[in-house]
């Protein structure tokens, strides 16, 4: 059961939540806005491409700043499909936003009449019932609730890497990333201020130590020549240019890296220490680590789907204790082992996580109608969606 405090938490971000899924309709200009936006929308719907037609209720699907709904489209994108977003104003109003905004970088159509559409579509929506539905190929129904399990009947929806590095098509060049040289050992580099990475969330909820707990151990326990903060740009651009044989820590508040530049920083090591994220244990970077071949060093490979496995493409650890020893571990690997488990990580992200696979397993269910978990990681009280 949830604590008092923690139902009035969710209660209130629910309440939050709401109010800016429905905050457009009390700003008249926003709207106005949106209708001279839609005034230059394309409405024709290309015939030499699958389609694929987003119909939501509203922004929920956006998550934070746009990103969930922006990752979901850009999946399908890389999938091959043409997109097609139906007229909506609590759905589309805020579409020139945020990360929500990546979407304008790619072809696609508002629909307004539905039989506008081609055969054989597919829909994907969040709605109880969509009238789209009757003649859709396949529909994925979107559903935001926690605690999946295994036996429950859905898609659990991978995490996805970070918004910019679609919209900049940094995904398209991983093959260049991973035959790069590795010069570090370990490799963290995020945003890591305490304040905000050590929430009750992470440690009672999931059980996690948080990430400002993990870069205190290890800054700490670990010896001098062993772990090297990098302070600013510029110790960023020397440490870019020699070998070090423990953990690096770039503090994104320190060192800023532009998001076309955060993948060839990442593919400098042979591991990265994947520090959980504000709410919830999953961050966008042990995805990017994956899929560059960095080995993940991390203490939630339940989390995935099917989980990592230690000792073949991840390094697991529950405590402190554990944490140093698997670090140590990992600074004193051999050059094989580090090779065969950079490979398996490379291939689960490529099987499990890379959009285009995604979304052909997804689709290759055998039902017409296939129940999409977005966020199956989640647990009641440990974040909202």
């Amino acid at each position: 059961m949830l604590s008092t405090l923690q139902q009035l938490t969710k209660i209130g971000h629910q309440m939050d939540g709401a109010l800016n899924r429905y905050k457009s309709v009390l700003y008249p200009q926003r709207y106005f806005n949106y209708r001279r936006w839609l005034k230059q929308q394309r409405r024709d719907i290309p015939t030499d491409k699958p389609v694929v037609v987003f119909d939501f209720r509203d922004t929920r699907i956006d998550g934070p700043q746009g990103r969930r709904f922006y990752s979901l489209f850009i999946f399908f994108v890389r999938t091959g499909f043409y997109p097609v977003l139906r007229e909506n104003y609590l759905m589309l109003g805020n579409i020139q936003e945020k990360y929500k905004q990546y979407c304008l970088q790619e072809n696609f159509s508002v629909l307004a009449d539905p039989n506008e559409l081609p055969k054989n579509y597919i829909l994907v929506t969040d709605k109880l019932f969509s009238a789209l539905e009757s003649n859709a190929f396949k529909t994925i129904t979107v559903n935001y609730r926690p605690d999946y399990k295994s036996i429950d009947v859905c898609f659990p929806m991978p995490f996805p890497m970070f918004p910019p590095i679609y919209a900049m098509q940094q995904d398209l060049q991983l093959a260049t990333y991973r035959r790069q040289q590795r010069q570090w050992a370990i490799f963290f580099g995020g945003d890591a201020e305490q304040g905000k990475y050590n929430k009750k969330t992470i440690r009672e909820i999931y059980a996690k130590l948080s990430r400002a707990q993990i870069i205190q151990c290890l800054s700490t326990q670990l010896a001098s020549d062993q772990y090297r903060e990098l302070t600013s740009n510029d110790e960023l651009s020397s440490a870019q240019n020699t070998e070090h044989h423990g953990l690096v820590v770039m503090n994104t508040r320190q060192c800023k890296v532009n998001p076309e530049d955060w993948l060839g920083n990442l593919a400098r090591a042979n591991f990265f220490l994947a520090c959980p994220g504000v709410r919830y244990p999953m961050s966008h970077n042990l995805i990017e680590a994956l899929a560059v071949g960095s080995i993940p060093i991390t203490q939630y490979p339940e989390m995935f789907f099917p989980p990592l496995e230690n000792g073949k493409n991840c390094l697991m650890f529950n405590n402190e204790d554990e944490l140093l020893s698997v670090v140590n571990k990992a600074m004193n690997m051999n050059a094989a082992e580090i090779a065969s488990m950079s490979h398996e990580a490379i291939e689960y992200y490529e099987t499990y996580m890379a959009p285009t696979h995604c979304i052909q397993r997804l689709l290759n269910h055998a039902s017409q109608r296939i129940s999409l978990r977005l966020l199956p990681f989640l647990k009641a009280g440990g974040g909202f969606a």
